[in-house]
């Protein structure tokens, strides 16, 4: 995956819209798994793909403690 603070900067820089999910967050899951399945109708590379894979077992393993998760702040 892209380094994401170089990636933010260049958002900000452009004055592009960004938005950012953290692992504490309870609903980061559900709205990478909305992603997940909206990239994998539109987009061919399929490292892409494997990337958003690996993002979701990341956020998936890091749900499982609970006691790290909240609802958004």
């Amino acid at each position: 995956m892209k380094n994401p603070i170089q990636m933010i900067k260049q958002c900000f820089e452009k004055d592009e819209p960004y938005f950012v999910l953290r692992g504490q967050d309870r609903c980061a899951l559900a709205a990478i798994e909305a992603y997940y399945d909206a990239v994998k109708e539109r987009v061919k590379d399929p490292y892409f793909i494997e990337e958003i894979e690996e993002i979701m077992k990341d956020f998936r393993a890091y749900l499982e403690e609970e006691e790290r998760t909240k609802i958004p702040d």
